[in-house]
């Protein structure tokens, strides 16, 4: 009877096994297939109306920078799309906080247009003054990286 017992807990055990590999369920569903593109990425202080530069494009910002924007060309976009920006601190004086997310922001796609350009921003944190250091913005549509930016703080 044991070994009876034995051998039907290691079949449950394999189908068990076996459903649980087979991708049968509750997955998390794949991005949606997009034929976007983003291009133009710039730093910059202020953006327009319609989310181009208006002061000069940057590669450096000075610590007491109060906010930095993140301006783009965006094509092919549909409604539902969804455009992320994360921001992220890779190296520099603040020990510990390398290759650290600090912040996440995105925007639904509302209608379809050719292209246009859109913005992202980041304010200073709270004390007022951005860690020295290396960071980038990395632009995803529907959770493919289609853009990466550098930009430092000295």
């Amino acid at each position: 009877m044991k070994s009876k017992s034995a051998f039907m807990i290691a079949i449950l055990a394999a189908l068990c096994f076996v459903s649980a590999c087979s991708g049968g369920g509750s997955a998390t569903p794949a991005a949606k297939p997009s034929n976007s593109s983003v291009t133009a990425g710039v730093m910059t202080t202020s953006v327009d109306n319609d989310s181009m530069p208006t002061s000069p494009v940057r590669t450096s910002f000075a610590p007491d920078t109060k906010a930095i924007y993140c301006s783009f060309k965006v094509s092919g976009v549909a409604p539902q799309d969804m455009i992320k920006a994360s921001w992220y601190y890779l190296k520099g004086e603040a020990v510990g906080k390398e290759n650290t997310l600090i912040n996440e922001t995105y925007t639904v796609v509302q209608s379809d247009s050719s292209s246009y350009y859109l913005a992202f921003y980041l304010d200073a944190p709270n004390a007022g003054s951005w860690d020295k250091g290396d960071y980038k913005v990395v632009i995803s549509v529907n959770g493919v990286e289609k853009l990466s930016i550098p930009f430092t703080v000295e």
